[in-house]
């Protein structure tokens, strides 16, 4: 055991991918939809009072009159609802069966489609995409660069892609760590006694990774999450050649103008 569990801690290569999923395991599913209704933390959704200004700015955005919104990795519909309340035609879609069953019981104005947003199928659908909360830099470089062609596919010609990454800044000083945590009545990870190993790894300014190493009476579990950090000249490169004809960056999540010492950026992609 104590052979198996150096391997899971050594330091893991930049943008791998461990089999374990995370975001659709059935009890780590219901803990997150819990996360995005606690409205004292900004944690896997923003708290109210940044998802209504992020709401009002995005209405601000040149789009045209009961504009057709598609909002990727919607959770439990935080975010459509407020697009829906203010007269756009507002779709959402999410691969978590929890977040998207209470958005339909919350949300009777929006559609809501279950489904994982790196096999988006649509054609020239909609005025503008949305992708909230750091979501674009959980994903590696392919995946990113799946995810582009099928937003551009989606949008309509002069169509916005709006998203928020975080910056080099985030991880400035921070070092490689190791730490555990003892649940002997179960916890977010799992609900049977379980121990949980982290170790948060940074790779300078291009991101950082979390590795959970999960171990129960019988088993041992092991999921690798990504945050990339971007910056201006970074997105560029990664949506020109998609086809996106501008990059245009904010501060924070509600339009501010950029400035170089922010943690995040908000970036509204344009469809030529």
């Amino acid at each position: 055991m104590y052979k198996e569990l150096q391997e899971y801690l050594k330091r893991p290569a930049l943008y791998e991918r461990t089999a374990e999923k995370f975001w659709t395991d059935p009890h780590i599913a219901k803990q997150m939809l819990e996360a995005h209704l606690d409205t004292n933390i900004d944690a896997a959704s923003y708290k109210p009072e940044s998802i209504d200004r992020l709401a009002e700015w995005i209405m601000s955005l040149p789009l045209p009159e009961n504009a057709r919104l598609l909002d990727i990795g919607c959770g439990p519909g935080l975010y459509t609802k407020r697009f829906a309340e203010r007269d756009l035609r507002v779709t959402g879609l999410d691969f978590s069966e929890n977040s998207i069953n209470y958005a339909r019981d919350h949300d009777s104005i929006s559609e809501y489609i279950l489904g994982d947003y790196l096999q988006l199928e649509f054609d020239g659908v909609f005025d503008i995409v949305t992708l909230i909360m750091c979501d674009y830099g959980a994903l590696i470089p392919d995946e990113r660069r799946n995810l582009l062609r099928r937003v551009y596919n989606a949008l309509k010609p002069g169509g916005l892609f709006f998203f928020d990454v975080l910056t080099p800044l985030r991880g400035k000083g921070k070092t490689d760590r190791n730490r555990w945590e003892d649940n002997p009545n179960g916890g977010f990870m799992s609900p049977n006694p379980h121990i949980c190993l982290y170790a948060d790894n940074y790779y300078g300014e291009i991101a950082e990774g979390e590795r959970i190493v999960v171990i129960e009476e019988q088993s041992v579990r092991c999921f690798n999450l990504w945050d990339c950090y971007f910056i201006k000249q970074t997105l560029m490169d990664e949506a020109m050649p998609t086809g996106f004809s501008q990059v245009d960056i904010y501060t924070g999540v509600a339009g501010s103008l950029y400035t170089d010492e922010t943690h995040r950026m908000c970036v509204v992609l344009k469809k030529s």
